[in-house]
């Protein structure tokens, strides 16, 4: 008995003419899509390039920034005070150094030479004035012994004449009136010769101190001298004046160094404050005694600004800043730092993060983006510009977000697809 054979239908996508029909079909449907939607933008971009923003509300500091340097306040140059050769250099650039650490050494023969002829000349000074004391006391002596000369044969010579007096108007006739005349001048004579050697006692002491005194000022005037002399070789040993950091020292063992030239520089590191370069453009805004924040590569204090100088320099203010924070250890004279000044707060305003290349109390051009992976470009009123942010007055509310990245390529188009 023949039994009846079942016939199978072959699968669809089995099926050479229906499956090209398919996937010409799929095919057409996609690229009518993907064709919608690129033909709706003006340009595509990558968005993993680009950087945004979103517009906030709220309080907004504005700011003004400038790059420099951290400058000492307490700052001593050293000088050479006398001319000499290097002998030995101890300390070098950047070396901290207390207050009379030996720096370097200088010799200068000529300079000792002449401090030891001078020292032998005061010695021998010394002595000359203790010989002249001698002399004048020896001296003194020999005068004080003439004036008791002369007072007792005064004393004598009265008592002479009083004992004639009295034999005279005794009527003795023991002694005659001549020779009680002779007497009586005599007594003159030795009164005024007395009176004469006392005077000339005095003269003698007055004399004598004239001569001492003029003998101590030479030895004053020649110990002087040599004090300074002892001085200027006291100084080829070059000590540090301060506490400190030694920024500057060029010397070199063999160097001759003059008077007057430079041997180190040294700062006082706790007496640092900010010098910043600020953008004359931005300078109007700033005052003394605003708030300011110094970046010193390894951490932000708290600053004052102090001064404000009065030149531009190729466009640029130089505006000083007390620190008011204690720095941080690498801190030292001459550290590259960026500082940020702030100039005012504005309150409950809507503000984004700063887009490159754009002026603040400007108009421009913005893209922003939408849900539909578009960026649409607007045009937005900028106010106040700080350092990172910017102030929106019209063109964006809060939430919007936009591209930060540079869109000058873009302007030309309207519409950027972000895929």
């Amino acid at each position: 008995m023949d039994k009846k054979r079942e016939v199978t239908k072959p699968v669809w996508w089995r099926n050479p003419k229906t499956l090209i029909i398919t996937l010409a079909v799929g095919l057409s449907v996609t690229f009518y899509f993907i064709s919608q939607k690129y033909t709706s933008a003006d340009m595509q971009v990558n968005s993993d390039h680009l950087i945004y923003s979103t517009v906030k509300q709220g309080p907004m500091t504005i700011s003004v920034s400038g790059n420099g340097i951290l400058v000492p306040d307490n700052i001593q140059w050293l000088a050479a005070r006398v001319s000499g050769r290097v002998e030995q250099v101890i300390v070098k650039a950047g070396t901290q150094v207390n207050r009379g650490d030996v720096i370097a050494i200088l010799s200068n023969p000529e300079l000792q030479q002449q401090s030891e002829e001078l020292r032998w000349e005061y010695e021998a000074m010394l002595a000359q004035i203790e010989a002249l004391n001698v002399e004048l006391e020896s001296s003194v002596l020999q005068q004080q012994a003439l004036v008791l000369k002369a007072q007792f044969a005064f004393q004598s010579a009265n008592l002479q004449l009083t004992a004639e007096k009295q034999l005279i108007e005794n009527d003795t006739g023991i002694v005659s009136q001549i020779n009680y005349q002779k007497t009586q001048m005599n007594v003159s004579q030795l009164k005024q010769t007395w009176q004469i050697q006392q005077q000339l006692a005095n003269k003698f002491a007055l004399n004598m101190a004239a001569k001492v005194k003029a003998k101590n000022a030479e030895l004053n005037k020649l110990a002087k001298i040599l004090q300074r002399s002892e001085e200027r070789i006291a100084s080829l040993t070059i000590k540090a004046p301060m506490n400190g950091i030694v920024q500057e020292s060029d010397l070199k063992p063999g160097q001759q160094v003059a008077i007057g030239g430079l041997v180190a520089k040294i700062a006082d590191p706790k007496s640092l404050f900010a010098e910043l370069q600020l953008s004359e453009l931005n300078i109007g805004e700033v005052s003394i005694g605003q708030t300011a924040e110094i970046d010193t590569r390894n951490g932000l204090v708290a600053g004052e600004v102090v001064r404000i100088d009065p030149n531009v320099i190729n466009g640029n203010v130089q505006v000083d800043v007390k620190i008011l924070q204690v720095l941080p250890k690498s801190a030292r004279p001459d550290l590259s730092i960026t500082g940020k000044i702030n100039t005012s707060e504005l309150q409950n305003t809507l503000y984004v993060q700063r887009p490159a290349f754009v002026r603040s109390n400007a108009n421009t051009s913005l893209y922003r983006l939408d849900q539909q992976g578009y960026a649409h470009k607007v045009v937005v009123q900028l106010g106040k510009g700080s350092v990172s942010q910017i102030q929106v007055l019209s063109g964006l509310k809060a939430g919007d977000e936009i591209v930060l990245s540079d869109t000058t390529n873009w302007q030309v188009h309207t519409t950027i697809l972000l895929n």
